[in-house]
């Protein structure tokens, strides 16, 4: 389990090179990913419904999951759909974030040290959310470049997991 652990570690740091240089294609792609992800959720989310007896509400959700996922993954610009709804999203987090975040340091000034960082942290939030609502192109390098990193992340994760499982087993095995 270790070995594959690594295995799959390196594989997300390629991929996540792979979307740091091809940042805008990433980003595309991460409506494809999503439409599969609900329809495979849907599916998954309906046979346990079934199997408990959901309520009516639960089947409709899990429909729903099935209906855009396949929509996401079959029909011309069902996955642009996603990706513009993703870039709404990203874009109204970070207006939110950095309101928040102005709101806090400032209304806790006299009790968080370094409020003004926060203060600095909430502005440049506006300004991104601003800036991603005028400008979709340059949210779509920052999303397709965050995609990147989380993988580059990820993949570093793995391998250091898969490291110590294997080292543990090792040592389990020398210790018997």
């Amino acid at each position: 389990m270790a070995i594959l652990t690594i295995i799959l570690g390196v594989v997300l740091i390629i991929g996540g090179f792979r979307c740091l240089f091809t940042p805008f294609a990433s980003f595309l792609a991460a409506g494809y990913i999503i439409g599969i992800m609900l329809f495979i959720y849907g599916i998954i989310s309906l046979i346990r419904e079934i199997q408990t007896k959901a309520g009516i509400l639960a089947y409709i959700t899990s429909v729903l999951a099935i209906i855009v996922g396949f929509f996401a993954m079959t029909r011309p610009g069902g996955t642009l759909a996603i990706d513009m709804m993703i870039l709404d999203f990203v874009a109204i987090w970070f207006l939110i974030q950095g309101v928040t975040g102005l709101v806090i340091s400032i209304g806790h000034r006299h009790e968080i040290p370094f409020w003004g960082l926060g203060v600095v942290s909430g502005i440049f939030g506006i300004i991104a959310g601003i800036i991603s609502l005028i400008n979709p192109a340059a949210e779509m390098f920052a999303v397709g470049t965050l995609i990147a990193i989380y993988m580059i992340e990820t993949g570093l994760g793995l391998i250091t997991v898969g490291s110590v499982f294997g080292s543990i087993k090792e040592h389990a095995h020398d210790t018997e």
